[in-house]
């Protein structure tokens, strides 16, 4: 008797809606800077020297747990396009604080004191998707809007002689992102897991004030913040 081959098991379609939950390891960048002007600019070499010594990488790493909800649509044989709206909580600051000796035209030397921080709780993104399936596997870009809350705080001081510039400014963002991932789903299409990486970048913000006698010494100080997030999620589809 003729054997007959078995019917391979066909490949499951990646059509529909996902909803997850994941955890991520985020590497934050953030950039300090330093710019002093208004009579500041009458002492150019200490300006100089106070704003190079005033610039601080603040880079950090942390955690983020959250959830999304996507769609995905299945083309053109393997095709899969998609939208996803992803929302986490993330533990990541940190500050710093130096003192540094900065000298005059005359040749005097002072001392100086400067602190900068950052802290920043959460992260949302919205996006689009684009990938090619391999039947249980879904390598993908995606890209899109980002948001997320920054809080700055600068002091600037010359201790001893009661110079002080400090201020702080918390407000939200929107940035962008771009990213890729691999998603696998089981033999029960419901269950999924995922590997994904995003790049996210926020720009710059930061305040300005002015010094405590009114002598009109001015400082700006801002901060770029910018994101590394590798995200592990497990997904539930309909």
């Amino acid at each position: 008797m003729k054997q007959v081959a078995p019917v391979p098991t066909p490949c499951p379609s990646w059509t529909g809606f996902e909803v997850g939950g994941f955890g991520a390891f985020v590497e934050g960048v953030a950039d300090t800077h330093l710019d002093l002007t208004g009579t500041w600019e009458e002492f150019h070499d200490v300006e100089v020297n106070l704003q190079n010594r005033g610039n601080r990488s603040l880079s950090t790493s942390g955690g983020e747990i959250g959830g999304f909800l996507g769609y995905n649509y299945q083309f053109a044989g393997n095709w899969v396009i998609g939208a996803e709206f992803d929302g986490g909580y993330m533990f990541l600051r940190n500050s710093e604080e130096r003192q540094f000796l900065a000298t005059s035209p005359d040749e005097d030397t002072d001392l100086f004191a400067a602190e900068a921080s950052f802290k920043t709780h959460y992260l949302l993104t919205l996006g689009g998707k684009l990938g090619y399936a391999f039947c249980h596997w879904l390598p993908y870009v995606t890209g899109g809007a980002a948001w997320g809350d920054t809080d700055i705080s600068g002091r600037f001081a010359e201790p001893g002689e009661g110079l002080l510039f400090e201020g702080s400014r918390d407000n939200t963002h929107t940035g962008w992102f771009v990213g890729g991932g691999l998603e696998y789903m089981f033999g029960n299409p419901h269950w999924r897991l995922r590997a994904q990486y995003q790049f996210v970048d926020f720009g710059s913000t930061g305040f300005t004030r002015e010094d405590n006698f009114g002598e009109g010494f001015i400082t700006h100080r801002s901060v770029d913040l910018r994101e590394h997030v590798a995200q592990f999620a497990i997904i539930y589809a309909f």
